[in-house]
Formats: structure tokens, C-alpha cells, sequence
């Protein structure tokens, strides 16, 4: 067997005529091939003949490497090089999948001729094609040089065994904290303010308030029980004590009155006047953080975003309120058969049918999709079959979230962040596979009734633990405008291993990661706290309209000299005004560049001499200006939140010769249109928040440094 790295993608046919037969494939263009014959006869002419006479040079030219697949490759989780292991063993041995019954068959010949009577189960069907068993050591090695084997792991268990949280007794193993202040608003279904964990912390009304409504749904309970407590999982697995809850403000806007699963908006007023009248009761009563897992069962198609959309953006600028918003699910109807939805995912989710509904089109809130936080299903029983199997690995987007882009087909990044929403599971029945978003294995739990906690799977569970996690930044600094708010969550975020791109990979890799996890998985204390390696300094104000503001960023020579992790990340959070009829829909906009080595008033004259258009800078190139900041300007450049980072790893990375003073620009660029966008917009509010980290020397305190540097500026 072999791998192959390409630079872009081969198609079966290329591989097919060099002799080659295609087994798998990398999101990166790495391929896993196995030769027809077993000493790759054909592989090695066509290689030969290439070298002779660049026959083949359309496949051939596109090969970064070709390596064998051998017994390091197929050691997955829990037999890792280096790992000591206890024997007999329980292991997966999964193989590669085969495309006919007869060459499934071949497969598994191929591995149960060393298993014998260590197999336990297994899963037949070609594409699934997985065998458990308890072996010993040397089986283990045996198994390791088998060509029909992709990797051998220990089976993954559920994040929760279901026995941790199924039944009553499962609240007396959680220890009840005090709730803390903050609060958070969501408007949903109705919420079961009797439960014993939000008994105290929920203020409700409905909207409207004189209809006699159709008793609740569990979305409700789910979505303001993740709110004010941001996950349950972490407790009621044993290994960490219940978030202290904030108090939810909860606004119901929805029913199911037929039972069926589809919630609607009761009453003839239209949708976005139901939604400013929630928006704005929630602010009254005292929340300025709203959570919103109410999305179409459609994409957003365009030409222009809907009434709701624009509403929202409105409202998060006159309130200077931080709205969350739920990506949307794709539905069953639109997911490829299992098949295809196991072996490529997450591709299918970049087709238009995936893109982000609205109301989440919404460019001045925060739009949240979902990946997984467990890759095991699990029946009530706490059985966990080799049949039962999830879609998405652990950190992976989960098999239904939507995707970007926003509302522009670039540069608009939606959605800007992910969390813990869930996953799906198929199930082998009668030689079929049926999809489950409610497995308690995968599914997110939050609270239910009549049971105590509940499990159920979508970016509308995703979206409250991030609502959460603003509510508590507004609550650690009350001062912190909206945009500070969502600068310090999206500062916060970190882009799961799954998703994590290479240095040298092209744009339209980044460009599809990016639109599947946006800026990544945020962090409640990382967004409210500085560490002695890792520190964060902010600005709070507004900049004149075409204009640029130079923050002045203090570069430590500690943090500047050698060799280690170093980063260095930008967040800018604006809110412009915004027409749904206009091309451009947002009435300015913003970018960042960050400059070393500068004289302060050289650069200031190159600034006061740029054109009115951004686009068109005729900014510096050479090595004073910063050019590795990811993702690019144009990735970003109809984003409201544009997170930037600068990885720093070489010794020649930074140099102190630079100065301990870097320079961020920021520009605001206003749309033609912008003088009827509102009377009076000559200045545009901003949050930055600008963050040096050294993952590696953690003992270096850059952080009194800068507290030193600044405190001499003043």
C-alpha cells in the first residue's frame, strides 16, 4: 500500500491507469492507494516511463510524495507508538471499504485468517466493513502489515455513558452551584421554568402575550438550560463540578402546534416584528445578550437577506446588543445516502444546499454551527456495537451543520464560530442504515422533561453554550460594548484539530475550513482572562469614517527573541449600518494590517496618503509589514468579526531589533451609499482585542512586561 500527497485532486481514473486501485482520500489530496498486483507492476512502468519521457505528466506533476502505508499508519487511538498496553486487548480493526460484496468478503477473509476465535462482532456491509476482537500481542503485529486494514484502535466509548445521566439518580451525583451574576437572553419555545436546575433563574414572557399557547416542546427547556449553565456533559460525566448558571431572560415566539416537530410562529404578524418585540423586552429586562436557535429549514438563496436578517442587524447596532444566532440544520433529504455521507463527509456540506440559513446570515451577530464532541454512539444500555456509527470524528462539524459563506459568496465568514451541538449516528437494521440525531452516545445533553436532562442533536444546542460564554464577558466587564464582546469571544476561539490547516495549504483549503468552523471552538475563560504567557490587551471606541487609527502594540523582547509557539492574533468586532437592497448590504467596512520597524510619523504619512478605497493601498510590502496574518484580508473582508492570527514558530521570526512596539492599523472604507444608510454616520464604533501567547515557554511573564509598557505610555 501507499500514500500519496498531491498538490490537487486525482480522480480514480488517473490512479486506475497507473496501475493503482483508489481506496480513500484526505480532505488535504492525500490518497491511499493499493497496487493491482502484488509487486506494482504497472505502478513501477508507469513511474519508469514518465522518467523516460514525461508520459503521464498531467498526474505525475501534481505528486508531492509516495510513501508505503505500513504498520505506524494503521495504529489508531489507544495503540499509539510508545503506548503500553495491557493484552488481551479489545481492538477495531477497520478495513478499507470495498466497492462489490465479493471484495468485502476478500477483506475480511484477509483479517479473520489471524483473528480465528478472538473475533467478537463485526460489521459486514462493504462500505462498513469492521471487526471487533480481543487479541493478543502478536495477532496486534499480524494485523498491523494487513493491506485490507486502514488503522486498528481500541473501541471509542461515548463522552457520557448513558448510565451517567439517564434516570432521576443522575442529579444526586451533581452537586448544585449558587448561580452567579450575568445574565442571557433566548427567545424559543417555551421554557419548563419548574425544572429543578432553573427553578429561580428564569424571567419569561411571551410574545404574544395574549395567546392561550400550545404546551412546550423540550427545545425550549434545552436551549435556555445550555444557556445559563454552558454545558452538562463535563459534571454529570464525574470528572468536573456544574458551571455556576446565570439567569436567563426567555422570551416563547413559537409553538408546535401540530405535534410534529415543526415549530411556527402562531399569529398573522410578520416574523421580524415578533422578534424586535422579543429583542426589545429582553434588553428592558436587562439582558444584552440574546440567543436565537430559530433558523429556516432553507439555505439563504438571496438575491437580498430577508426582513429578519436586516432587523437583526439593525437591532444589534441601536442596542449595542451581541445576538447569537443558530447556522441551521441541514435536513435528512438534503444529506447523501450513508454510504457517501460516512465516507465524505464533511464535502457534502459545501454545496449550496448547506449554506447557512437565515436568519444567521446576519452580519453584525455571531453565528454558530456545530461539531461533535463525541464519536461513539451508545444505546440506553451503554452497548456500543460495532454497528453504531457516527458520522463525525471528535471536533470534526457535525454531519448537519450549515456552512458559509454569509451573504456575500466571499469574504463574508459564516459562521464566525462552533461549539458542542451533536452528531449523527447510523444504525445497521435489515441491511440498511438509519440516521439518529437523538443517540445518547453523540447527542448534546441539556435539560428535559419528564426525565431530568434530555438528548437531541443540532446547531440550536450549539448556539446557547457560546451565548453563554458573552453573557459572561459582558458580566466580567459591564463596561464592554457589544463589539468588545464579540472581539474578546472570537479572540477566545481556537480552530479544532480536524479543521486545522497546513502552513503551505492553498487558499481554497483554508477558504473550506473556514466556512465549515469559521474562527473555531471559543473558551469562557480565555475569553475573560490574561495569563503570564498568554496576554490580552483591548480598545473600546470608534474611528472616523474613511479613515485610519494606528494602535501602537507593545512586542516584548522576551516574547520577540528565540525560538518557541509563539502567536500573535488580532480580533475586530464593528457593527456598520446595513440595506438588504443594496449590493453591498453593509454601509462601510473595516481591515486590519499590522506594521514593526516603523518610524510612528513615517508610517502615519504613508496612511494620510492612501486613497479613499481600501482597495486599492498602496501599502508597504517588504518585511515591515506583517504578511502572514490568517486567514488573508479577502477571506475576511465583508466580515464583522475578522479574526487574525500570525504563527511565529522560528527564531527568525520575530527579531528584537524590530523594537518592542508594533503598529496596528486599523481602516474603515464607507459603501457609495453610505449617506443614506443613517443621518449622521461620519464615525464607526469597534472592539479590538489584540493577543500574544507563547504556547512554549510558559513561564516567560510577557504579561507584567506589557502591563509595565503600558502603564509608561500613560
Amino acid at each position: 500500500m501507499f500514500k500519496i500527497r498531491a498538490t490537487s485532486r486525482l480522480t480514480d481514473g488517473d490512479l486506475w491507469n497507473k496501475g493503482l486501485q483508489h481506496l480513500g482520500e484526505s480532505s488535504g489530496w492525500d490518497y491511499f492507494v493499493l497496487p493491482h498486483d502484488e509487486n506494482a507492476t504497472t505502478f513501477r512502468e508507469a513511474i519508469e516511463t514518465y522518467r523516460r519521457s514525461a508520459q503521464g505528466k498531467s498526474v505525475f506533476e501534481l505528486i508531492d510524495d509516495i510513501e508505503p502505508y505500513g504498520p505506524e499508519d494503521r495504529r489508531g487511538p489507544g495503540i499509539e507508538s510508545g503506548q503500553a498496553l495491557t493484552f488481551p486487548l479489545l481492538v477495531d480493526v477497520h478495513l478499507w471499504p470495498a466497492s462489490t460484496g465479493m471484495e468485502a468478503r476478500e477483506r475480511l477473509a484477509a483479517v479473520r485468517t489471524l483473528l480465528r476465535e478472538q473475533e467478537l462482532a463485526a460489521d459486514e456491509q462493504p462500505a462498513f466493513l469492521l471487526v471487533r476482537a480481543l487479541v493478543d500481542e502478536a495477532t496486534l503485529d499480524e494485523l498491523l502489515l494487513v493491506s485490507a486494514v486502514e488503522r486498528v484502535r481500541v473501541p471509542p466509548s461515548p463522552y457520557l455513558s448513558p448510565s451517567d445521566w439517564i434516570g432521576p439518580s443522575a442529579l444526586d451525583a451533581v452537586e448544585q452551584p449558587p448561580s452567579r451574576s450575568g445574565v442571557v437572553g433566548v427567545i424559543d419555545d417555551g421554557v419548563l421554568t419548574g425544572h429543578p436546575l432553573l427553578q429561580g433563574l428564569v424571567d419569561g414572557f411571551e410574545v404574544p402575550a395574549e395567546r392561550a399557547w400550545q404546551p412546550p416542546t423540550q427545545h425550549g427547556t434545552m436551549v435556555a438550560g445550555l444557556a445559563a449553565y454552558g454545558d452538562f456533559e463535563s459534571a454529570l460525566g464525574g470528572g468536573a463540578p456544574l458551571p455556576s448558571p446565570i439567569r436567563v431572560v426567555a422570551a416563547r415566539v413559537v409553538e408546535d402546534s401540530t405535534r410534529n416537530g415543526a415549530a411556527t410562529f402562531p399569529t398573522a404578524t410578520p416574523e421580524h416584528r415578533i422578534l424586535e418585540a422579543a429583542i426589545r423586552e429582553i434588553v428592558r429586562r436587562g439582558a444584552r445578550v440574546i440567543n436565537i436557535s430559530l433558523a429556516d429549514r432553507s439555505r439563504y438563496a438571496g438575491p437580498h437577506v430577508d426582513h429578519r436578517t436586516e432587523m437583526l442587524d439593525q437591532l444589534a447596532r441601536e442596542l449595542d446588543a451581541v445576538i447569537i444566532t443558530a447556522s441551521g440544520n441541514v435536513g435528512e433529504a438534503l444529506l447523501p445516502d450513508v454510504e457517501h455521507l460516512h465516507s465524505g463527509h464533511p464535502d457534502h456540506l459545501l454545496s449550496d444546499e448547506c449554506r447557512v440559513a437565515e436568519p444567521a446570515i446576519a452580519a453584525n451577530c455571531l453565528t454558530v454551527g456545530s461539531v461533535a464532541r463525541s464519536s461513539q454512539g451508545a444505546h440506553p444500555d451503554g452497548d456500543t456495537p460495532p454497528q453504531l456509527r457516527a458520522v463525525a470524528e471528535v471536533d470534526q462539524v457535525s454531519p448537519f451543520s450549515r456552512s458559509g459563506p454569509g451573504f456575500r459568496p466571499k469574504g463574508s465568514v459564516k459562521p464566525d464560530l462552533v461549539h458542542y451541538g451533536g452528531n449523527l449516528v447510523s444504525q445497521a437494521r435489515l441491511s440498511q442504515r438509519t440516521l439518529s440525531n437523538t443517540n445518547v452516545g453523540v447527542a448534546a445533553i441539556s435539560l428535559g422533561f419528564p426525565d431530568l436532562f434530555h438528548a437531541s442533536s443540532g446547531t440550536s444546542l450549539a448556539a446557547p453554550r457560546v451565548a453563554r460564554i458573552a453573557a459572561v464577558v459582558r458580566d466580567e466587564y459591564p463596561e464592554a460594548s457589544a463589539n468588545l464582546t464579540r472581539a474578546l469571544v472570537g479572540l477566545s476561539a481556537r480552530v479544532p484539530t480536524p479543521h486545522k490547516t497546513r502552513s503551505t495549504a492553498k487558499a481554497a483549503e483554508v477558504a473550506k475550513h473556514l466556512g465549515l468552523v469559521g474562527y473555531g471552538l471559543p473558551d469562557e475563560r480565555r475569553a475573560v482572562e490574561s495569563l503570564q504567557h498568554r496576554v490580552v490587551m483591548t480598545f473600546d471606541g470608534d474611528i472616523e469614517t474613511d479613515t485610519s487609527v494606528i494602535h501602537q502594540i507593545p512586542v516584548p523582547e522576551e516574547f520577540a527573541i528565540g525560538k518557541s509557539d509563539r502567536t500573535i492574533a488580532i480580533a475586530l468586532a464593528y457593527d456598520p449600518p446595513t440595506r438588504r437592497f443594496r449590493r453591498e448590504y453593509l454601509a462601510g467596512r473595516m481591515r486590519i494590517d499590522l506594521y514593526r520597524a516603523f518610524d510612528l510619523d513615517e508610517l502615519r504619512a504613508i496612511m494620510a496618503r492612501q486613497p479613499t478605497n481600501a482597495d486599492k493601498l498602496n501599502l508597504p510590502s517588504d518585511r515591515r509589514r506583517v504578511q502572514h496574518l490568517k486567514p488573508s484580508t479577502n477571506a475576511v473582508r465583508f466580515s464583522t468579526l475578522q479574526v487574525r492570527r500570525w504563527h511565529a514558530p522560528a527564531a527568525t521570526s520575530l527579531d528584537p531589533n524590530d523594537g518592542e512596539t508594533y503598529y496596528l492599523v486599523v481602516t474603515h472604507v464607507s459603501e457609495p451609499w453610505s449617506e443614506l444608510a443613517e443621518p449622521g454616520y461620519d464615525r464607526q464604533r469597534y472592539g479590538l482585542a489584540v493577543e500574544l501567547e507563547d504556547r512554549e515557554r510558559q513561564q516567560i511573564n510577557i504579561l507584567e512586561r506589557v502591563r509595565a509598557r503600558l502603564r509608561a505610555v500613560v
